[in-house]
């Protein structure tokens, strides 16, 4: 297998479990990762160019889609690392002693806790349109784990700063139908106060990027339920209407199961479209479209 893949003007990576010809185990690409997914490296601003870790293809094609649908965002590569409902976070707050406000929407409704060193992006250190001099000042570089990469290198460790609006969602493909379907929801990230936040940390990969994420309507239960795979990206500066749009176009079918969601919400969505209304739906239409091709 090849180490390196380019999909789409968008590149993958496994490096950090390949080796040479040798047999001597490559140092991770953690670092590289983040400059392509970064507007910005050690020459000053440049287009992000989407890199998926862990040669993830699907992850990949969503990042693509992310950035350019939102006019050259960074994009964000996410483990669902830990999913966190509301009783365990106070649980877990009353355990090292932290008060909560029970008023924060992530004690009400729970976060998750995106963790994945590989494709981080450096902006996520810091808030859309901050300067890189900010932003690198919150990252540190330290040694990866050794007994996890053998090829040794750095990993990437930050916080993302909370209140970050945009969506997050991941594309899925299914053999059964020959489509690939978007699961998706409008989400935020949450700050938690320091102590809470590095006990939620030490649960995880200390070491690496950690982004809280609140969906917008899905509950923790259903976040859990339907994750099409354990990782998940989010971007910034891109409107519903205008992913709804570009699902009609590419044939993408929309899944949201949300409870909480209504079908439409006037000034966010999209007008379903009547070609959808006269032919059973949204997503029959979308399946009969692609039966015919």
């Amino acid at each position: 297998m090849k180490e390196l893949n380019a999909v789409g003007g968008g590149f993958m990576s496994q490096l950090e479990w390949g080796s040479d010809k040798r047999g001597i185990p490559l140092p991770v690409a953690d670092i590289m990762e983040s400059i392509f997914n970064s507007t910005f490296d050690h020459n000053g601003r440049k287009p992000p160019l989407p890199y998926a870790t862990e040669a993830d293809v699907q992850g990949l094609l969503t990042m693509l889609f992310f950035t350019y649908l939102s006019g050259g965002a960074p994009p964000l590569f996410m483990d669902f690392r830990k999913v966190w409902e509301s009783w365990e976070i106070k649980e877990l707050a009353n355990k090292i002693g932290v008060k909560l406000n029970e008023e924060e929407i992530w004690v009400k409704r729970g976060f998750v806790d995106g963790d994945n060193s590989g494709s981080a992006s450096f902006d996520w250190a810091g808030y859309p349109g901050e300067e890189p001099e900010k932003i690198m000042k919150r990252i540190k570089f330290p040694l990866a784990d050794e007994f996890y990469f053998p090829g040794l290198g750095n990993s990437v460790t930050f916080v993302s700063p909370g209140g970050i609006k945009g969506i997050a969602g991941r594309l899925a493909y299914s053999s059964l139908n020959n489509i690939f379907s978007l699961i998706w929801d409008e989400a935020e990230t949450v700050q938690l106060p320091e102590k809470l936040a590095d006990a939620v940390c030490r649960t995880s990969t200390y070491t690496w990027p950690h982004t809280f994420v609140v969906p917008k309507y899905a509950s923790m239960i259903e976040y859990k339920q339907y994750a099409p795979a354990n990782h998940f990206h989010m971007v910034w500066n891109l409107s519903v209407a205008r992913l709804e749009y570009w699902m009609d176009l590419a044939n993408v079918l929309s899944v949201n199961p949300w409870k909480e969601r209504p079908v439409f919400i006037e000034g966010v969505d999209r007008p379903l479209p009547l070609l959808y209304l006269i032919n059973g739906g949204e997503t029959i239409t979308k399946l009969k479209i692609a039966q015919k091709f």
